[in-house]
């Protein structure tokens, strides 16, 4: 919940309506696993939809300020040329983007986090004033950090330091299991994600569509593509995710029709996963 000063700040600035790509233009055509998403926005007005992107603003404006207050306090103290500051966050939230709310989607309001790294004075892997486009994932912020301090990286770590000379060649990520589950692969310029139940497989050109405005998985000019970050998404699955392959394909499992129920513990009224309070005697 955004502080008041700063919500202040947004509520008389106009906010915009997040835009709607082609392939979310129908919800009962989403993939089981968005379904749900889209249906927590179905009942909000356009006036509504604005109201928490406000908030988001607003909140983004308050840790910019205590961020200028952590660095200002490194500085005072002497400490700022000899400390790495990493900055970054779990997840971001749709807000509304294609009709979608809350997190857990591999589209870019959602999966596409801060990452902002200072280094220490003169350290020349990390310069001022740039921005580096190669693919990372937190599970490469520890190794980072090691690197920049001096400190060995074990073996057993699967990320890799974004100062590293070599870059990975594509990221894999993935969220959930069952019939919410969904995967994505990302070879810098082309973003696939795929939904095992129902087996679909969206395309987007983050090049030429930032915005995830257009699906390219059924164009035929984009066919190479498809099959090769198919190809790589397959030799990243493992464990249970290997029922969703048949003769080295994607095959997904059965698609299901999404039917809402009655709300009942009031979700997103106060959070969605807060365990309830111990019975006396607990």
């Amino acid at each position: 919940m955004p502080l008041q000063a700063y919500l202040d700040i947004y509520r008389e600035m106009q906010i915009d309506m997040l835009a709607m790509g082609a392939w979310a233009a129908d919800p009962d055509s989403l993939p089981y696993a968005l379904r749900r998403s889209r249906a927590l926005g179905e009942r909000i007005s356009d006036h509504q939809m604005r109201s928490p992107r406000r908030a988001f603003y607003a909140l983004c404006t308050h840790i910019d300020h205590q961020l200028r207050a952590v660095i200002g306090t490194l500085r005072e103290h002497g400490l700022l040329d000899n400390t790495i500051i990493l900055f970054t966050a779990d997840h971001g939230d749709m807000l509304g983007k294609h009709g979608l709310w809350k997190k857990q989607v591999h589209y870019e309001e959602s999966a596409r986090v801060p990452m902002i790294l200072l280094g220490a004075e003169g350290d020349g892997r990390v310069e001022d004033d740039r921005a580096d486009d190669r693919l990372v994932g937190l599970q490469d912020v520890m190794p980072t950090l090691l690197e920049l301090a001096g400190v060995d990286i074990p073996s057993s770590v699967k990320g890799q330091a974004m100062v590293s000379a070599s870059p990975r060649e594509h990221l894999f990520c993935e969220h959930a299991d069952g019939e919410l589950a969904s995967r994505m692969i990302h070879d810098g310029r082309y973003k696939l994600i795929y939904y095992p139940t129902g087996n679909r497989v969206p395309l987007f050109d983050m090049e030429d569509d930032p915005e995830e405005l257009a699906d390219l998985a059924g164009m035929d000019e984009h066919r190479l593509e498809r099959e090769r970050l198919e190809a790589l998404l397959v030799s990243d699955l493992y464990g249970s995710d290997l029922q969703f392959v048949n003769d080295g394909k994607l095959a997904g499992v059965p698609d299901q029709v999404y039917e809402a129920g009655p709300n009942r513990g009031l979700t997103t009224q106060r959070g969605a996963h807060w365990p309830p309070p111990p019975l006396a005697g607990e």
